[in-house]
């Protein structure tokens, strides 16, 4: 991932780059209004694995079932696949078509893969230690986190009911 960054006038900045193609992905979970954070370093993103996501957070957040999880998603194939079973305590909700910026998770992706910036790795562990200890960071600093996602519309609608 390359970003800007400064350079004297005249100089073009050097940004070491390796080509090559592995991927881990970051699913995110967010309570914008208290700043509370969960993450989960996958390999892979698919309906199944999805379906652990959301049991893994599920269990870890509502370990009684006695609540209900809404929870606010893209529309991405592996969140709306009728082949995706949802815990009898959750609902999940699609922002319409096109709309990431209407996602509380969308700004702490952003942040997440911001220590990746400008650098190459040896190994794909090596990235996941990087995404690893920033993703801890965030989970300890929910002022940081609140303040990213806690956007107008959300706490307008959470006011009103």
């Amino acid at each position: 991932m390359l970003m800007r960054v400064w350079a004297k006038v005249g100089q073009r900045p050097i940004a070491v780059q390796h080509r090559g193609f592995q991927w881990l992905y970051v699913y995110v979970f967010v309570e914008p209004v208290t700043g509370t954070s969960d993450f989960l370093i996958l390999p892979t993103v698919s309906t199944a694995v999805m379906q652990v996501a959301l049991a893994a957070f599920n269990d870890a957040v509502n370990p009684t079932g006695r609540d209900i999880i809404v929870l606010l998603l893209d529309g991405a194939g592996w969140h709306t696949s009728p082949q995706l079973t949802v815990p009898p305590t959750m609902l999940l909700v699609t922002f319409p078509p096109y709309t990431p910026e209407l996602s509380p998770a969308e700004p702490l992706v952003g942040r997440v893969k911001r220590p990746l910036a400008n650098r190459t790795f040896t190994t794909l562990d090596d990235v996941q230690d990087v995404l690893s200890h920033e993703c801890q960071r965030l989970m300890a600093s929910p002022s940081e986190v609140q303040s990213l996602t806690a956007f107008p519309w959300i706490r307008h609608a959470l006011n009103s009911c």
